[in-house]
């Protein structure tokens, strides 16, 4: 249109635009900020940010650490027992059936 000296409407006609607003619009984007404000921006939501791992726990996540390796260390020993007691019952009626 600028290099052409067409008017708004032969420019929307030329390039099928379906109004002459969105050419004036265009135009008036073009003068305000330049090539890059024409360029097409991102719609719809922003996408939720990933959490970035960090290298090495912060002081506050060093004690939760802590407070599950004991609850864990805990659980561990438990089922230890509890399985060496249905071992022992097993062998007990093990037993008591040869006899």
């Amino acid at each position: 249109m600028n290099e052409y000296g067409a008017s708004i409407s032969e420019t929307t006609v030329h390039y099928n635009l379906p109004s002459d607003s969105t050419l004036l619009k265009w135009a008036n984007q073009l003068k305000e900020g330049g090539i890059d404000a024409l360029k097409s921006k991102k719609k719809g939501r922003l996408s939720m940010e990933k959490e970035t791992k960090k290298t090495s726990p912060a002081k506050g996540s060093q004690v939760a650490l802590l407070a599950e390796l004991e609850y864990l260390r805990a659980e561990n020993a438990y089922l230890k027992k509890l399985n060496a007691l249905v071992q022992e019952k097993e062998a007990l009626q093990r037993k008591t059936k040869r006899k």
